[in-house]
């Protein structure tokens, strides 16, 4: 019998774009149960709880539902939320996010909820997970079957479902026409086209840069806009396949203390915004750390001969480009980490032990989601 593939973060990297067009398609199906909750009252603010990759996904999300929705939304981890964020009244929209339904901290969140008569929205993958024993609304946010815990296709898709949820419910609302919300439909599928282009200049920069990518050792993401939370979960997905130290910054942040520790055995992978003049100086501190960087990747949009760029000639509302922009980082993490067949050190089985966070009917796997 022959051997069952193996699948890997770029099958799902691969994948991504036909479930964004599905899930566009099917826009409203996909989103009416939580727009029905929504549109129940006027609320305040929105808070999105959720931790690791699901909340690096929330973060690719809120620039461009607060800019829809017109209001404040907050992304808080669990955490934070239980201990030390934990105020919270009827007139705030929460929903809590774990894509496998099970992330202990995400139940704890739910629970304290429940203990004080809030309603409990829980948005998964898994609707048959935890969740369904304590929320009273449980979502599908539409991401399919993700079988690597290294989540990519449920970053993506968990992004364009508060898009969608925001077009959905503004225009449940009448504060958008039809019209207007096919406009933002046309965007989230013109960011797949975005997407795929990315792929193959990843591709082709994987293919000139073999030694450089071998080499990881220590990385930097940089960024600014919604393109932020694409450098927050790049180097998640770094820290968490290549084993190495991987850090995001904003990118003026990046130059007030966290340049300082750079040399030649560094890498930073700066992504550009939908901002033209923010853009202006996210190249400068690229041009710059190519000084002392060994490696330095600029993501943008436009057409370019530097062999250091991966690149779309899509432009895209700053707000939608995460969508396109979150392909990059795993393509590159997955080609070192499997060329170079890494193992997380034996020590951390003891850490593990110690610390659980998913729920004890839960097979252990990689990262949190």
């Amino acid at each position: 019998m022959a051997e069952e593939t193996k699948l890997t973060m770029i099958d799902y990297v691969v994948e991504t774009p036909a479930q964004v067009r599905s899930n566009v398609e099917n826009s409203k199906a996909l989103t009416q149960s939580l727009v029905d909750e929504y549109v129940k009252k006027d609320y305040k603010r929105v808070l999105i709880v959720a931790c690791g990759s699901s909340h690096n996904g929330s973060v690719c999300g809120q620039p461009f539902l607060h800019k829809i929705l017109k209001k404040e939304v907050k992304v808080i981890p669990p955490f934070n939320f239980v201990h030390f964020q934990d105020e919270f009244d009827d007139d705030d929209f929460i929903v809590v996010v774990s894509q496998s339904g099970r992330s202990t901290n995400a139940i704890e969140a739910l629970e304290l909820l429940k203990s004080r008569g809030h309603r409990t929205i829980g948005i998964t993958s898994d609707v048959n997970s935890d969740f369904k024993d304590i929320c009273d609304l449980t979502i599908n946010w539409g991401v399919g079957v993700e079988k690597v815990g290294y989540v990519t296709k449920g970053v993506v898709t968990l992004a364009l479902y508060f898009m969608l949820f925001g077009v959905e419910a503004q225009l449940a609302k009448g504060e958008i026409t039809q019209e207007e919300a096919d406009c933002y439909k046309k965007e989230f599928l013109k960011a797949m086209d975005a997407h795929e282009e990315l792929q193959a200049s990843a591709n082709k920069y994987i293919e000139s840069h073999v030694k450089d990518l071998y080499n990881l050792q220590e990385v930097y993401t940089i960024s600014a806009g919604a393109n932020l939370g694409t450098a927050i979960e790049a180097a998640l997905k770094i820290s968490e396949t290549v084993m190495i130290h991987a850090t995001a910054w904003e990118c003026e942040e990046f130059l007030h203390g966290p340049v300082y520790p750079i040399q030649p055995r560094y890498t930073v992978i700066a992504y550009e915004t939908g901002n033209d003049a923010a853009n202006v100086r996210i190249e400068q501190i690229a041009d710059a750390a190519k000084e002392i960087a060994g490696q330095v990747i600029l993501v943008k949009c436009g057409a370019s001969e530097d062999p250091s760029v991966i690149s779309t000639n899509i432009k895209l509302m700053d707000e939608v480009m995460p969508l396109a922009y979150l392909a990059v980082a795993p393509m590159l993490a997955n080609f070192a980490s499997r060329k170079l067949s890494l193992q997380e050190h034996p020590l951390l089985k003891k850490f593990d032990e110690k610390v659980s966070t998913k729920s004890k009917k839960y097979p252990k796997n990689f990262g949190e989601w």
